[in-house]
């Protein structure tokens, strides 16, 4: 029988106690966020919106393009820390299924990560679409279901149920995004593997983002351990 899914009080309640117990170390570093910022695009005076905000690593770095940033999370442990670290973005705890937003309030949103936790993805991809702005784009990463890694964590059992993590296929990521009215402007491979690899021969990494925007890679796409992918809204 299908395990039935966690409420959303224990997901949050999950990542509570991860945040108080990691902090930090729960995710990547802050300069590796900025790939996030070039792939959209994000220049001065954006308004851009992070869902699933965690700490703000990713707001840091809007902010420091000069968009202005708003986050939310189900996470008050993590907005906690949040409001230390970026206090110029402003972060409130909320649901990425019922955004308290305005329609068309955004030329750019953020998902890293989080996607893949959402009780109803359909859903919170529909008030994606609400809060964007026509021409406005999302990123969006999700993990690939494909790769040994996953598996290898799966069976060791790392993902606990209340977490609600789930990964899928490029193609099965690709349907869902298609078939809630969004076009794929553009498709790439999280470069994390590559910054940690760069930075653990080379020190600190500059010229990281210079170098990932324009790697090429032996690996097919389709077995990358997580997809970004560069959403526009369709015009129907």
């Amino acid at each position: 029988m299908k395990a039935k899914p966690p409420s959303q009080q224990a997901i949050r309640g999950w990542f509570d106690r991860t945040y108080r117990t990691l902090g930090l170390e729960y995710l990547r570093e802050g300069e590796f966020y900025s790939i996030f910022m070039e792939y959209l695009g994000v220049k001065p005076g954006d308004r851009l919106l992070d869902v699933g905000c965690g700490p703000g690593l990713l707001l840091g770095q809007a902010v420091d393009r000069g968009a202005e940033a708003w986050g939310i999370d189900v996470s008050a442990s993590a907005l906690a820390l949040a409001r230390k670290l970026v206090p110029a973005a402003r972060v409130s705890v909320g649901n990425a299924e019922a955004l308290a937003f305005a329609g068309g309030s955004f030329d750019h949103l953020t998902c890293i990560g989080t996607f893949e936790h959402f009780l109803d993805g359909d859903r919170a991809l529909a008030e994606w679409r609400r809060v964007l702005r026509k021409d406005g784009r999302i990123c969006v990463m999700v993990p690939n279901s494909w790769t040994l890694k996953w598996q290898l964590e799966l069976r060791r059992g790392l993902h606990h149920p209340d977490s609600h993590e789930r990964a899928a296929s490029l193609g099965h990521w690709r349907g869902i995004f298609l078939r809630n009215g969004f076009e794929i402007e553009a498709l790439h491979r999280d470069e994390w593997p590559r910054y940690s690899r760069r930075r653990a021969l080379r020190g600190p990494g500059r010229g990281f983002l210079a170098e990932s925007l324009h790697a090429r890679h032996l690996v097919p796409l389709r077995f990358a351990n997580q997809f970004v992918f560069i959403l526009r809204p369709g015009a129907g």
